[in-house]
Formats: C-alpha cells, structure tokens, sequence
C-alpha cells in the first residue's frame, strides 16, 4: 500500500522525511519501507509492502478527508518543522517492483535476524573511531572533468572521528591542554554522501546538507574543578551547569565560510582509510563510495563573495532584485560557487536581451530546484554554464506559457503577497522564497511594496527551533549571533533591510534602510 504525506516543509529532504516515519514505523513492526520525497515539493510517497500493517498505521496517524477537519480526528498526529503532517492512502496503486523488492528485503532481514545477534557484541566492541591529522572545510566542484575538492579553511589539529548512534562525532584537541576543546557534530540526515580516497590519498569526504553544530568544552582540569565547586558545604550538590557551549564557528576563517562550504574532509592513517571503506556497517546508512578526489585551487569564498556582492549591487537593466535575490541565493546557500553566478549573469546578458523581469525571476529561481549537487553520481556536464542556461531557457519560456494562461496568486487574491524569506541559523543567514503569504497590517499598508520586505525566522540548522539542551550553553547564540543580526541588517544585492516589525511567533520582518 502507498501512504500519500501532504503538507511537508518544501526543503525537507528524503533523509528527514525517513528519519521522521522510521520510528513511528517501527512500533508496527515496519522496519522496511520504501520513501519518496521530489526535492523543492511538500509531499511525499511511503510505499509498505503489508497491507494490513498500512492500514494499522493508517489508523493511528491517517485521515480520511484532507484539510483541517480531517487532521483534527487523527488519533496520533504528526508534526514536522512545525508544521502537521498529512497521511492518506494514496490513490494509487503502489508499483509493483517497488513491493516485491519490499519483500525481499524484508525477508532477508528476517534471515540475517538471529545472525546479527550473535555478531552484536563484536560489533559493539568496534570503537569506530578513527585519528586523523587534517581537517578541510570547503566544496565540491570540478577542474575540467574531474571531481575535486576546494579547501577554503584548513586546521592541522589532533583529532578523533567517531561515528555515534545518532551522529559523526569529530573531537578537536588543541595542542595547548589549557585550551578549550571544539567539537563538531554531524547529524546522519545531514550527510548526503560520504566519499573514500585511497591509500595514497587518505581522506574521508563528507558532503552535507547544512552546517554542522559546534561546541566548544572547556579543558578536563577545569570540569574537575567545577565539579568539586558543585559541592556544598552540607553535602548536597548544587545544580551544575552545561558543560560545554554552543558556537558558530571553529573560529574567525572558519566564520567566513562555515555558512556555504558544506563539505568536510579529514585526513586519515592509510590503514583506517581501508577499515572504513571494507565496513558494510556503517551506522546511519551512510552511502560509501571510493573516489580519488584531488585538490582544486581557487580564489578564497570571501574574494569571491566580494566580487559578487559588487556585480549585485550595480544598477542593471537586464537583472530586476527579484531576479539578483535569486542569483543571491544561489551562492550563499551553497547551490553554485560564487564566481561561477557571476559566470552564469554574463552568459544571461549575452542570451537575454530583452526579457520580462517577472518571468525571468521565476525561471530562475526554478532553477535553484533542479541543480544537482557535485559528487561521485555528477557528471561534471551536469553542472556546466552551458547546461544551467539551458535549463534556464526551458524555464523561460515554461513560465511564459503558464502566465498566458492563468494569473498569479497575487492578482488572484488580494490578501496574499509574495514575500522574501530569510532564515538565521547559528552558522549562517540562508535565503528561500518568495513565497505566499497573507498579509499582515503593514504588508497592507505598504501593498505596493511587498518586496521591500523580509521575513526572517531564527532556527537551527536542521530548520527546527531552537532547543534548550540542558548539556550545552545557547548563550553564544541567542546573545551573540542572534542579537548581532537583529541589532545590524541584511543585505541582499546591495539593499540592506533592518529590523521594522515582528510578528507574535519567532518571525520578523526586515525593511530595507532609508
């Protein structure tokens, strides 16, 4: 049976939307199921191959009319990002392929059951933690055909990765044992790929979907101190407090690109390289694939982002803000490097010579939707100028044609607008939108200006609010990254919003400054 999930936030991945039904799955005995979630669309497909088991959980999380009224008689509603999760029984049939290798799979699972136990306290004796001497933060791109890495910070450190139950620990030791120890966490969900080098060049490759947490702890002879202080003089312990804090960044170069360079790599021993690429069992069904992927020179993020900005900033008649918000977009949340936007806006003065700013707006932020990510499964052709103009023109004249025959949501309803969005996350400031909205008191006021506006909406990296965590200190956060962007602005193609009004929940909306 297909399970169809309605109202998923649209920048939700496959990887979430499976970390979010596998436990709820797995209390009725469901631990083989097959997920489907299109990247830029808020739904998605959960494919089990048991019948009577898809009705079971149908029963406790589905509805049987869409909207409101049918998700207030959900016996165990599901949220996500915030939002409630629709389940229904999809309409149609589930492929047929996809249920018969259900049932293989489920059936070898069944047959490796007893196996596994025997071999589960070998496995738990495995430390799967491995030394390594270098750390790289930087990305993905390619020189001429070949996949390659650009490092735009570097760290030779001491240091140990471990993979946990629930996420990559990485564990940097200063060399001056009075420093604090930073730490790095990178949740499963988070790590699309997870590249080998050889021997010969012994890295692990991790290529991530957001920014990793990282704390910072303070040396093991002041948690002793602080643990001997908790005591009072009557015996009873005192509350103690979080033993480490959340940080932003490693430090200040890693400030400058820790927001878009979402790629780590770590330098391992030869022999550790090989462990890890013969493990078949890797925790969180990391996808391990062997590729020798060199090094690639190019000019620091920061220059690049520089010159963007100026691109940006100058007066063009060709590129409307809506369109440069897009082209914004594109490099600060890591889609496409910096000079490669700055690139693709020449290639578009030479194509377009007259076009509407509209359209041309919407075609390419559509664009930013069918981008692949450079890996080990990207051909470089992929992710040539030539190819993303293409695909440009495709969107082009795709929106031409669908405004021939229908009006937008705007002209359609009154009360909603098209407003930029912009979310604030310990690590770095990501843009998203334009989306519908319904307008609030000053959006009605200032209707003709909507796009003077930004929404802002403070989370982790994960989209999710944050949390209080009794082991860690947020005070970095909320009173340092967080109060700094409310108390400065953001600038977007060369137009700087400050803070105007704020909504009753977390979101606040920016006005450019006068």
């Amino acid at each position: 049976m297909e399970v169809f999930v309605r109202n998923l936030p649209e920048q939700s991945t496959e990887k979430q939307v499976r970390k979010l039904f596998r436990p709820k799955l797995a209390t009725l005995d469901i631990n083989v199921f097959h997920c489907y979630k299109p990247r830029g669309k808020g739904f998605a497909k959960i494919t089990i191959h048991d019948p009577q088991k898809a009705r079971r959980f149908l029963h406790l999380h589905g509805q049987n009319q869409p909207g409101r009224e049918g998700f207030s008689s959900v016996n165990q509603k599901i949220f996500h990002m915030g939002k409630p999760v629709n389940c229904m029984q999809s309409r149609i049939p589930p492929d047929e392929f996809v249920v018969k290798s259900l049932e293989r799979e489920d059936k070898g699972r069944n047959a490796s059951h007893h196996h596994a136990v025997h071999n589960s306290q070998a496995n738990a004796r495995s430390q799967r933690r491995y030394d390594f001497s270098v750390l790289q933060c930087g990305s993905l791109d390619y020189d001429a055909d070949e996949l390659g890495f650009v490092a735009h910070y570097q760290l030779s450190i001491v240091g140990s990765l471990k993979f946990g139950k629930h996420f990559i620990q990485i564990d940097l030791t200063s060399f001056n044992q009075k420093l604090p120890m930073k730490q790095l966490e990178l949740p499963y969900h988070s790590v699309d790929s997870l590249i080998v080098g050889k021997s010969t060049n012994p890295y692990l490759t991790f290529t991530l979907s957001q920014a990793p947490r990282m704390f910072e702890k303070e040396p093991k002879d002041m948690d002793i101190l602080e643990t001997l202080g908790t005591l009072a003089l009557n015996g009873a312990a005192k509350q103690t407090s979080p033993s480490r804090r959340r940080i932003t960044a490693l430090d200040s170069s890693h400030q400058a690109v820790v927001s878009n360079s979402l790629s780590y790599r770590f330098r391992l021993r030869p022999e550790d390289v090989r462990t890890v690429l013969a493990s078949r069992d890797l925790p969180g069904n990391l996808e391990v694939v062997q590729w020798d992927v060199s090094a690639i020179a190019q000019d620091p993020v920061r220059i690049q982002m520089s010159r963007l900005n100026i691109a940006l900033s100058t007066q063009d008649e060709l590129f409307s803000f809506e369109t440069k918000f897009q082209l914004q977009r594109y490099a600060q949340n890591g889609y496409i490097p910096p000079y490669k936007v700055i690139e693709l806006m020449e290639l578009i003065r030479t194509k377009f010579h007259t076009v509407d700013h509209s359209t041309l707006a919407t075609a390419v932020h559509r664009l930013t939707f069918q981008i692949p990510f450079p890996g080990a499964g990207t051909e470089s052709s992929e992710l040539s100028l030539e190819t993303l103009l293409q695909q440009l023109f495709k969107n082009y004249t795709a929106v031409q044609h669908e405004t021939a025959y229908s009006q937008g949501i705007t002209r359609q309803f009154e009360h909603i607008a098209m407003i930029h969005k912009a979310t604030v996350t310990p690590a770095g400031t990501y843009l998203e939108g334009p989306e519908p909205e319904v307008k609030n008191r000053v959006l009605r006021k200032y209707s003709r200006f909507s796009n003077y506006f930004l929404q802002v909406t403070f989370t982790d990296e994960d989209g999710e609010p944050m949390r209080y965590d009794r082991t860690s200190s947020l005070t970095d956060i909320f009173h340092g990254r967080f109060k700094k962007v409310l108390e400065s602005s953001i600038t977007i193609a060369g137009r700087p919003y400050e803070v105007k009004y704020a909504h009753e929940s977390s979101e606040i909306e920016l006005t450019p400054i006068e």
